[in-house]
């Protein structure tokens, strides 16, 4: 998506991205990074390893390292997770965090530098600490354990509930995180509009979730809803894209990057099941079972569960249950 009308953009004119103060990591940061990072990953179904992984982890040392971060390459670890849930975070310690179902979603490197940069400024920002450092690990692994690392309709199962919520930066936090992600990725040489396309094609694709599964368009987004996409926000970083002083053009297709993405998988990994609307099959256990009317399937990588509207009702399989019994 472009913008083609200046006039838009300047209708909602970007005030000055606040300046960064942090110039490195600290070494209590890293340490509780380097802590939480293990349990983390393993909670978003661990790292995928695919080729993919390594484009990601390029362009995000690339722009973390114009954040003037000592030893920006060194310190930041860049990590693809194998989970099919629309996610992207950092912790402390300049750790991290996109999701394949992410990346997936994805048209250009712009737009991935664009993600990358956002969440290298909220580690530049030290939001975080700004929240309390151990409550926010905490609360993105606790959404980790309450998404079972599961497919989208395990998001749209606990889209609404407080876990979520705690993830929330501010407002300004936000703003600001963007603002520093624009500031990163222009310097790092990718069109910073990139980030307002970017930023739309999460919100369109929330709005699909949202509708094909009877909710509120306008619920919270899948991307962990520490990112919540109005369409202030895609303007706003329009007009922060207009302020770097590059021209805005329609940039050509980015078949390299695309080519990149052929092979990535979509959805949930077929080695930990398959949700098919209200089917679960699981070839290695042979395993098949469909949710009633009004119920709907939470797949992980190590439980399944089917949990009713409002809560009504839930059966949850996983280790120690008996998965030799079809329903």
């Amino acid at each position: 998506m472009r913008f083609a009308t200046a006039a838009a953009m300047l209708a909602l004119v970007a005030a000055p991205v606040a300046a960064q103060t942090t110039r490195s990591i600290s070494a209590s940061d890293k340490a509780q990074g380097a802590q939480a990072n293990p349990e983390l990953v393993k909670q978003y179904g661990g790292r995928y390893t695919g080729p993919q992984a390594a484009f990601v982890e390029r362009v995000g040392k690339r722009v973390a390292v114009q954040s003037g971060l000592s030893n920006a390459q060194g310190d930041f670890t860049v990590t693809t997770l194998n989970s099919p849930v629309e996610n992207a975070f950092a912790i402390p310690g300049g750790y991290i965090y996109v999701t394949r179902q992410l990346l997936a979603l994805m048209n250009s490197e712009a737009e991935l530098a664009s993600v990358l940069g956002h969440e290298v400024g909220h580690v530049a920002a030290r939001h975080s600490q700004s929240r309390n450092t151990r409550s926010t690990i905490g609360s993105i692994l606790a959404a980790g354990a309450g998404l079972l690392t599961g497919s989208n309709i395990a998001t749209q199962l606990v889209g609404t509930g407080a876990q979520l919520y705690t993830l929330k930066y501010g407002r300004d936090q936000e703003y600001q995180a963007d603002g520093l992600g624009i500031r990163y990725m222009t310097a790092a040489g990718y069109d910073p509009y990139a980030s307002a396309d970017m930023l739309a094609s999460l919100a369109a694709s929330s709005n699909l979730a949202a509708r094909t599964s009877g909710k509120d368009a306008n619920a919270i987004p899948t991307w962990a809803s520490t990112h919540p996409n109005s369409a202030d926000r895609v303007r706003r970083a329009a007009a922060l894209a207009q302020q770097t002083g590059r021209p805005e053009t329609t940039p050509p297709q980015d078949t390299a990057f695309l080519r990149m993405l052929d092979g990535l998988p979509y959805g949930d990994d077929p080695k930990e099941g398959v949700v098919d609307g209200q089917t679960f099959r699981h070839p290695g256990l042979k395993l098949k079972f469909t949710a009633p009317s009004g119920y709907a399937i939470a797949n992980g990588s190590d439980a399944v569960s089917i949990v009713g509207q409002g809560g009504q009702a839930e059966m949850r399989l996983g280790q120690g249950s008996d998965l030799g019994q079809a329903i």
